[in-house]
C-alpha cells in the first residue's frame, strides 16, 4: 500500500480496477450515505461501481460509474440535501405497514421502487428532504422544518436590520421598489457598487444561516454582473453560511444578448429556489403541468439536488369588477371565513372555486387544493430535488401538512 499512500481523496479520477486509500475513502463515504458495498471488496470492483452508479442516478449525474470532481464535491459535504434511507422488506410486510413505520405515506416509495408486489429481501429506497418556509419571524416550533427564510427589503432605509436570526434562518433578500429592474441595475452596474452591496449583505447576514436572493426581475444586460456579484457574496459569507438564489420565469438565461449563465451559477450557490408562476387571471393556484414547465428548462443546466421548489400555500382573491387590480393573497383561515360570511357559491369548472359579492363588488376566490398540492410535491420525489420552500408559513391550510409528510420526511441540520 506504500505506493498508493500519496493518493488523497479527490486527487485523481477513480474507476474500475483501481486501488488505494482514496478508493477505500470513496467506499466509506458511499456506505455512510446508504449505498451498500461489502467490506470484503477493498478495491474498485463491480459492487463499488454499482453503488456509485446508484449514487449518480439519485443525484442526476452522468451514470458512468466513474468518480470525478462532481462526485467528490458531493461526498465532501457534511450533510447532503437528500438523505437516502433503505428498508429491507421482511416476510409478510405490506407497503402500508412500512410507510407507517417511517411516518410517511405510500407516495414516498412510489417514485423510486416497484411496490405493486413486494417480496422478502426487497430493498425499498426513499429519501428525507429539505423543507424550508417563508416566514416573517422564526417560528417557535420548527420541528417540521429544515429552516426558515425571513424576508428583508434591501431597498429599505439604511440602518434597518432584520429580526433576530439563528443558524437555521436564511435572510431572504428582495426589493419593494416599483421598478425592480432599474433598482437592481443601479446596484450592479459597477464593481464598486457590487462590492458595497456585498459588504452590506455580509453585515445583514451576521449570526444567520446565510442569504437567499429573491429577485423576481433581472435585465439581460445585468446577467454577467449578477453572477459576478454572487461570487463576491460567496467570498464574504462565512464558511458555514449558505448562499441561495431564486430563479423564476423573469430571470433570463444566457443567450445571444447575455443573461444569467445557469451552469456557472449552480457552481457558486448552494441552493436554487425555483419560483412557480402564479395565475394572472382567475385559475388554479397550483398546477402540475405549470410546475413541470418551470422545472424542465432549469434541470438541463442545474443539478436537481440543488433545487428547491417554492410552493404557494395561500388563497388568492380576484376582483372581477375591476380586473386590472392584482389578486390578493389571503391566509387560508381568512379565506374560509369569507366563504361562510358571504355564503359563497362553489363552482367546479377548472377545479373548485368560489364566487361571492361584497359591497357590490364580485370576487373570485381560490384555495390550494390538496390533490393539486400532492401532485406538485410528487415532482420533488420524481426528479429527486433537494426539497421545497413553503410560501408562506401561517397562511397555509393545516390539512396540507399531512399531505407533505406523506411524500417525504424533513431533513434537519
Amino acid at each position: 500500500m506504500g505506493l498508493f499512500n500519496r493518493y488523497k481523496f479527490g486527487s485523481r479520477v477513480l474507476r474500475m480496477g483501481m486501488r488505494g486509500p482514496d478508493v477505500l475513502k470513496l467506499q466509506a463515504c458511499l456506505r455512510e450515505r446508504g449505498y451498500d458495498i461489502p467490506h470484503e471488496e477493498t478495491y474498485f470492483g463491480y459492487l463499488t461501481r454499482e453503488a456509485l452508479q446508484e449514487f449518480q442516478r439519485d443525484y442526476r449525474l452522468a451514470v458512468d460509474g466513474v468518480a470525478g470532481k462532481t462526485v467528490f464535491a458531493l461526498l465532501r459535504q457534511e450533510k447532503l440535501p437528500i438523505t437516502r434511507i433503505i428498508h429491507n422488506v421482511a416476510p409478510g410486510e405490506t407497503i402500508a405497514e412500512i410507510a407507517e413505520e417511517y411516518g410517511v405515506g405510500v407516495e414516498a416509495f412510489s417514485a423510486s421502487n416497484r411496490i405493486h408486489r413486494l417480496y422478502p429481501g426487497q430493498r425499498l429506497v426513499f429519501f428525507d428532504r429539505e423543507v424550508w418556509a417563508m416566514a416573517s419571524e422564526v417560528p417557535a416550533d420548527g420541528a417540521n422544518l429544515t429552516g426558515t427564510l425571513i424576508p428583508f427589503d434591501l431597498s429599505g432605509e439604511e440602518g434597518t436590520t432584520p429580526v433576530a436570526l439563528g443558524k437555521k434562518s436564511i435572510l431572504a433578500l428582495y426589493t419593494s421598489e416599483e421598478d425592480e429592474l432599474l433598482w437592481i441595475h443601479h446596484q450592479l452596474c459597477t464593481p464598486l457598487r457590487r462590492k458595497r452591496l456585498a459588504e452590506r449583505v455580509r453585515e445583514l447576514a451576521q449570526g444567520s444561516g446565510g442569504v437567499c436572493f429573491c429577485f423576481e426581475h433581472l435585465s439581460r444586460v445585468d446577467g454577467a454582473r449578477y453572477l459576478a456579484f454572487l461570487k463576491r457574496v460567496r467570498r464574504v459569507l462565512g464558511s458555514h453560511q449558505r448562499l441561495m438564489v431564486q430563479l423564476g420565469p423573469r430571470i433570463p438565461r444566457r443567450g445571444l444578448t447575455s443573461g444569467v449563465d445557469f451552469p456557472a451559477l449552480s457552481r457558486v450557490v448552494d441552493r436554487v429556489v425555483v419560483q412557480l408562476s402564479l395565475p394572472t387571471a382567475p385559475g388554479p393556484i397550483l398546477d402540475r403541468r405549470r410546475a413541470e414547465k418551470a422545472l424542465w428548462p432549469l434541470m438541463r443546466e442545474i443539478n436537481g439536488w440543488q433545487m428547491l421548489l417554492r410552493i404557494p400555500m395561500y388563497a388568492m382573491l380576484w376582483n372581477l369588477t375591476d380586473p386590472q387590480q392584482p389578486p390578493a393573497h389571503l391566509p387560508s383561515q381568512e379565506a374560509v371565513a369569507k366563504l361562510y360570511r358571504h355564503s359563497a357559491r362553489i363552482r367546479r369548472e377548472e377545479g373548485p372555486f368560489y364566487l361571492f359579492t361584497e359591497k357590490g363588488v364580485e370576487y373570485h376566490l381560490r384555495l390550494v387544493q390538496r390533490e393539486a398540492f400532492s401532485q406538485v410535491v410528487a415532482l420533488v420525489n420524481l426528479h429527486n430535488l433537494a426539497g421545497v420552500v413553503l410560501d408562506r408559513l401561517g397562511m397555509e391550510d393545516p390539512r396540507l401538512w399531512p399531505v407533505l409528510r406523506s411524500h417525504f420526511r424533513t431533513t434537519h441540520f
